[in-house]
């Protein structure tokens, strides 16, 4: 592949990411459960991420990595809540629908993973957001986070972390930083598009 084509797919991969909210060093991975009812509180238990490997975009390997986030490495904000976006738009305080508190640890199947309390705002827009999260009709998520401590472990190498032994090649994060969820219509739809042209 020449040099100058070479930069044009990168630019086309950027551009992708960086309309679906998705800058370089933010990583993004969809949520692999199901929310469940509304509580009480008014809230959506959802599940937001678990430890089952995901394939994600590497910004430092240029190319799609599988990723284990651990799920007790998950750090939140000091006021105990983050953002509710829609498909990681971050562009005006309209693509804010709500937020996400009462971060939980739970087990989904064999993997530990972290829920949250998904509450949509009051504004016409959010209420017709949460209206199609109450019909089911929306029941994918996507945490977007940043990336604190991680370890690449190559290809018939293993790396032991907090007393647990990873196989690569996978990439282990083992301390990030939530910035928001997003709740999305397809929940691997940027990845799909930016896989297409790497040719993956």
């Amino acid at each position: 592949m020449s040099i100058n084509n070479r930069g044009k797919i990168q630019g086309e991969i950027e551009s992708i990411l960086r309309a679906a909210g998705i800058h370089p060093g933010m990583w993004a991975r969809a949520a692999t459960g199901k929310r469940a009812a509304a509580s009480e509180a008014g809230g959506f238990d959802w599940i937001l991420t678990t430890e089952k490997p995901a394939v994600v975009w590497d910004w430092e390997r240029w190319d799609f990595v599988e990723e284990i986030l651990l799920a007790d490495g998950m750090l939140v904000p000091a006021n105990g809540q983050v953002v509710l976006l829609d498909c990681h738009n971050r562009n005006s305080v309209k693509d804010v629908l709500g937020h996400v508190r009462d971060f939980a640890e739970a087990k989904v199947g064999e993997f530990p993973a972290r829920t949250g309390q998904v509450f949509f705002a009051d504004d016409p827009d959010s209420q017709a957001a949460r209206a199609k999260v109450e019909g089911n009709h929306i029941t994918d998520g996507s945490v977007g986070y940043q990336i604190l401590k991680s370890v690449w472990v190559e290809e018939g190498s293993e790396v032991g972390i907090g007393g647990r032994i990873f196989a690569g090649p996978v990439r282990v994060t083992y301390q990030w930083s939530l910035k928001e969820f997003s709740i999305t219509p397809i929940g691997a739809d940027v990845l799909a598009k930016v896989r297409l042209l790497c040719g993956a």
